[in-house]
């Protein structure tokens, strides 16, 4: 027999991390170890807490520690999609630390006028350009891998 009433243990405490501004670090380690400790009591329903929490990276993260995801996938392509956009800003602005742009830095993008025109970006705008290419990538793949007649629970 399972135990459904361990989400009124985590929830909270996950609420309460994130409103005192934890860290995701610090959230993902002592939520994680809560996770554990919840599942060594038979905690059944730890996939509902998680649907609270979607909107956090390091929650999402700390309950896939723990093998815990959403049937559908979605937690799993969020947080991919948070910390690729995480690990492309970083690495962009390594490229930007002088303050000066790079050569080759540059956005293709199509002019008001219609015309294909470009411009130098800073990391954060280069990083989502980059992230919405990924994600396009993503969304293509998993729909042209769908058995056909279902539909994409995105």
């Amino acid at each position: 027999m399972g135990w459904s009433s361990a989400n009124e243990i985590f929830n909270p405490v996950a609420r309460a991390l994130q409103t005192a501004g934890a860290d995701d670090d610090t959230k993902r380690k002592v939520l994680g170890d809560l996770i554990a400790g919840l599942q060594q009591g038979d905690w059944d329903t730890e996939d509902e807490s998680l649907e609270d929490f979607l909107d956090d990276p390091a929650i999402v993260a700390a309950f896939a520690d723990h093998g815990v995801h959403t049937n559908d996938g979605r937690c799993c392509r969020q947080n991919l999609s948070a910390e690729a956009q995480r690990r492309i800003t970083e690495a962009l602005a390594e490229q930007f630390a002088d303050g000066h742009h790079e050569r080759g830095m540059r956005v293709n993008f199509q002019a008001p006028d219609g015309y294909p025109a470009s411009r130098n970006v800073q990391p954060d705008e280069a990083a989502q350009v980059a992230i919405d290419a990924i994600r396009d990538l993503l969304t293509s793949t998993a729909t042209a891998q769908q058995p056909t007649g279902t539909t994409d629970p995105r």
